[in-house]
């Protein structure tokens, strides 16, 4: 163990209680002796600024509010910067808007003194721009003492599915919506539960004797951990475009170590990240594929265990907090 250290957590894009900073960064290097406060999204226009040892900040707008020269700075890259979401609603401008972000995404890494990155797209720049800074990759597991899960269930007379996400065609609702109306006509004698975990409006869907929809509010991480090993299988078909595509979504890794099966769509990101996706999950590309792997997994009760056993045992082996955590305690020290 190193010496003790005072860091700041100071974040534009995330929440004091986003789930990768409060359960697993900050909880480690609290675990480690150090000091933590963080500081959100919902407290950053009233920051003032305190002097750290180590500030870890989540986007150029965060690393704008330190004044400290002295302070060393790392950058937890997880967000694409510029996104689809910094120029949504822009009529006119936004090539250049874009054009400001990346600079300003460059300036950031340029006063950087080491960086975090959550997955390899995202890291490609950086690492190329500014080879010699010290970096680790910390991707988005979770940590397993959050997650108990529970004895797998047939699914020939109740599939209980999970989406968590917001309502819009970008994240896939609409296929959800499609693929689970669909799934209730093929099969009218398995009786279909679909939650829903959103913020959003739940809109009606398709009546159906066998298809029951409910909306769950927005909860806490422990709640939210507690929630999902509740179900049987997991939906999450959002857009295949050039942004989604290179994104690693962190709720794969939470269904994963509930111990059942995923159907996401078809993302490089995935196939990158986890290489043996095949074996506990279908990636699919449209409601067709979404529909067809979903009748595969009711029917077919010994590939469904197969797929509920082998998510497990990746989470447990690899896909773990705990495989990961002790690289960030090593970095904090190095600096």
């Amino acid at each position: 163990m190193g010496q003790s250290k005072r860091i700041i957590f100071l974040q534009s894009a995330h929440t004091e209680t986003d789930e990768r900073v409060l359960f697993h960064q900050a909880q480690t290097l609290r675990e480690a002796g150090h000091i933590v406060e963080i500081y959100g999204m919902d407290s950053f226009l009233n920051y003032v600024p305190k002097q750290a040892d180590i500030y870890i900040v989540d986007t150029p707008k965060s690393l704008w509010k330190i004044r400290h020269i002295s302070a060393k700075i790392v950058y937890d890259i997880t967000e694409w910067y510029p996104s689809k979401k910094n120029l949504r609603n822009i009529r006119m401008g936004k090539l250049f808007k874009a054009l400001v972000l990346a600079i300003a995404n460059l300036w950031a890494g340029w006063r950087t003194d080491a960086f975090i990155f959550g997955e390899e797209d995202k890291a490609k720049p950086f690492r190329v721009l500014y080879p010699r800074k010290k970096y680790i990759n910390l991707p988005y597991y979770p940590d397993l003492a959050y997650i108990q899960p529970l004895p797998t269930n047939e699914l020939t007379q109740v599939c209980r599915v999970l989406y968590a996400g917001a309502l819009t065609k970008e994240k896939g609702w609409e296929r959800v919506k499609s693929t689970m109306e669909r799934i209730a006509e093929l099969l009218p004698k398995t009786q279909f539960q679909l939650d829903v975990i959103t913020k959003d409006h739940l809109p009606n869907l398709k009546a159906y004797d066998n298809l029951h929809l409910r909306r769950l509010e927005f909860m806490p991480f422990g709640q939210f951990c507690k929630q999902i090993v509740k179900y049987d299988l997991f939906l999450d078909l959002r857009d295949i475009d050039l942004e989604n595509t290179h994104c690693l979504p962190i709720k794969l890794f939470y269904y994963m170590a509930c111990g059942r099966p995923s159907i996401y769509s078809n993302l490089i990101a995935i196939r990158k990240g986890v290489a043996e996706i095949d074996t506990c999950a279908c990636l699919v590309k449209d409601v067709e594929q979404a529909t067809q792997a979903m009748i595969q997994y009711i029917r077919n009760q010994s590939l469904y265990k197969q797929h509920c056993q082998a998510a497990l045992e990746m989470a447990q082996k690899q896909y773990n907090w705990q495989s990961i955590k002790l690289s960030l305690s090593q970095l904090i020290d190095e600096l």
